[in-house]
């Protein structure tokens, strides 16, 4: 059993860094370990017991999902994580590791244990790269994506609403077997664009826009995320064709240059410098990428501060963008899993700026 698996190897960690009790409060590293997400605590020991707490309110889902080998138990609904600690054996309290905690519950919980450590970075040693059963389900979840961004490209034209094309994409995507979207969707038109989240309301697609499309699925937990921007019309001015252009070249070369055992922050280096390059650096505002599995955004980060060495089996984006304010902003985007000399692309759409 995979999950199980998983956790040995965090209790192998766990034991060379003399944690004697780990405790999970994310749901999402809750799931990695046990198939099951919801709010609750996972506490995990060097005896090798694994026990989910879980609310009434999950109590029977959690009998249902988690896998058989944890032991469920059902808390009060008034129940914290300063009551589970409270209730491990001394022998378990000596050094106990956490992923998250609110202040106010450490520091109630700090005094009554011997030693309290945050330590997420524990559990990103393993989530961080993916085994073969998370790459299968990031990998569909890119088909459903990539499938979106056909269905969408064929619908923008002038007269849409944004809203209408949002609607579309959620139907295709659910249809196609998706749990939900990764994120809300994102669909800019116009000046919005410039905006690299959209921005908020509703508006009407123009000739002569630029419009920008962010996507992503969840299939059985796991996420793609994809960006492609389109102009509506024939002939896009100068600026606008220049601009997407120079976005994919720049998108190719960081690529061709992505592989296990670079420091992330390099790659974001590549990109920065090309846009300084052009004079674009100003409006290259957000980080190159970032790592995905679970969560829509993981380690490793690509940005100018990472100290993040990629690794073979990392799942990441690869997002540059160019942001003119107040006119249009332009941002090419794929998922792609990290090889141990390449990347190989799970999201695919053609990079073409104008469809008609």
């Amino acid at each position: 059993m995979v999950y199980m698996e998983r956790l040995r190897k965090f209790q192998t960690l766990m034991e060379e860094l003399g944690f004697t009790s780990f405790v999970l409060t994310s749901p999402a590293n809750i799931f990695y370990f046990t198939g099951f997400m919801c709010s609750g605590y996972l506490v995990t020991s060097l005896n090798g017991d694994s026990k989910l707490y879980v609310y009434p309110i999950d109590y029977e889902a959690a009998q249902t999902y988690c896998i058989q080998e944890i032991e469920i138990i059902k808390m009060k609904i008034t129940s914290s994580v300063i009551d589970i600690i409270s209730i491990l054996p001394n022998s378990l309290k000596r050094k106990i590791g956490f992923d998250k905690l609110e202040v106010e519950q450490y520091l109630k919980i700090k005094d009554h244990v011997e030693s309290l450590d945050p330590y997420p970075e524990l559990v990103w040693r393993l989530r961080s790269v993916k085994d073969l059963e998370e790459i299968n389900k990031i990998t569909k979840a890119a088909e459903i994506t990539s499938n979106c961004m056909e269905l969408a490209s064929e619908i923008i034209s002038e007269g849409v609403r944004e809203s209408e094309v949002k609607a579309e994409i959620l139907e295709e995507m659910i249809e196609s077997g998706a749990d939900k979207p990764a994120f809300d969707i994102i669909v800019a038109s116009g000046q919005k664009t410039s905006l690299p989240h959209g921005g908020a309301g509703d508006r009407t697609i123009m000739n002569n826009d630029v419009v920008l499309i962010d996507i992503g699925s969840s299939y059985q937990g796991y996420c793609a995320d994809m960006t492609r921007t389109f102009y509506i019309g024939s002939n896009p001015p100068d600026e606008i064709l220049n601009i997407y252009n120079f976005i994919l070249d720049t998108k190719n070369l960081v690529e061709e240059n992505t592989k296990s055992w670079i420091l992330a922050s390099s790659l974001d280096e590549v990109a920065r410098r090309m846009m300084s390059s052009k004079g674009y650096g100003e409006y290259f505002v957000h980080g190159l990428g970032h790592g995905i599995g679970i969560e829509v955004h993981e380690p490793p980060k690509i940005n100018p501060v990472s100290q993040e060495i990629l690794q073979e089996n990392n799942v990441i984006t690869i997002e540059p963008g160019i942001y003119v304010p107040g006119k249009f902003g332009i941002r090419i985007e794929d998922t792609l899993l990290v090889g141990r000399d390449n990347v190989v692309k799970l999201t695919s759409h053609p990079y073409q700026l104008t469809i008609y």
